[in-house]
């Protein structure tokens, strides 16, 4: 494999016993053969490390949250490209392989989602939702005014974003995370792709799940906002999807409104709370 990059995956957990086995065996099964999996845990005190301990991974702990856990997987990882894979979400068998191919063109790859078996109605709420921001992906590009995110980095642009991020939020950022990296990835370089049909998203099945999930991130956020950072880029991030409302898109848009408006409630009161 000396002649096969080494591609870096790193993946942060927090009690995610629930879906860390699925994860890891998605990327597993990749076609491509030369990979590291990097497992950062935040002191999970359920099954999570346990689960990852069965396949060939290599754990790290931290004690600070999602942003914090990011960079400390990029710094344990030695992969001339970093994917920054999420524990709830499964990739196509040959992503990494795709888009080996596609950094010959591109420094930055956002990643196709779709939800994962959507059976609920909230489920398919998410599915619409990524379908209308997959089909307005010229418009969601751009990290100000969009709202795809950007998973896949060529080491350098990745390394570089994370020195221009603010080292005092690095243990406190969870809400957020991937689009903060994202926009400074991209002051360093726009070009950026779009692999298709790459991955899966495990979604919240039930009202309270996607609300106790966003109530968080209000929560977290405020933390943010206090630090007095990405102020202006934050007030960007709540609000409905550019483009929703376009008459070829309007199903699409409709359910789109309904899955923030429902998120919007649960991130507010969180970020009210004391």
């Amino acid at each position: 494999m000396k002649d096969k990059p080494l591609v870096s995956v790193t993946i942060p957990t927090y009690n995610s016993e629930r879906t860390i086995g699925v994860c890891l065996k998605s990327v597993q099964r990749q076609t491509y053969p030369n990979v590291e999996v990097i497992v950062v845990d935040s002191h999970s005190n359920d099954g999570t490390r346990e689960i990852a301990e069965n396949f060939d991974v290599r754990i790290v702990t931290t004690m600070e949250k999602l942003l914090g856990a990011r960079y400390k997987g990029l710094k344990e990882s030695e992969g001339e490209y970093v994917l920054l894979l999420d524990s709830d979400q499964i990739l196509e068998k040959t992503v990494i392989a795709r888009a080996l191919d596609m950094f010959k063109e591109y420094d930055v790859l956002c990643l196709e989602e779709h939800s994962y078996k959507p059976k609920t109605w909230i489920q398919r709420l998410f599915e619409a939702d990524r379908c209308l921001v997959h089909n307005l992906a010229n418009v969601h590009l751009d990290p100000l005014e969009g709202v795809l995110l950007a998973r896949f980095y060529k080491r350098g642009v990745l390394e570089t974003a994370f020195e221009a991020i603010p080292k005092e939020i690095m243990p406190i950022v969870v809400a957020h995370d991937h689009a903060i990296i994202y926009y400074e990835a991209y002051r360093v370089s726009q070009r950026v792709g779009v692999l298709p049909n790459a991955v899966w998203h495990m979604e919240p099945a039930r009202l309270v799940e996607l609300w106790k999930k966003n109530y968080r991130y209000g929560k977290t956020t405020k933390e943010l906002v206090k630090t007095g950072f990405y102020q202006d880029f934050l007030k960007k991030k709540v609000r409905f999807r550019k483009g929703a409302l376009n008459l070829r898109n309007l199903r699409y848009g409709l359910s789109s409104y309904l899955l923030l408006s429902l998120k919007g409630i649960a991130y507010q009161m969180g970020y009210w709370s004391k």
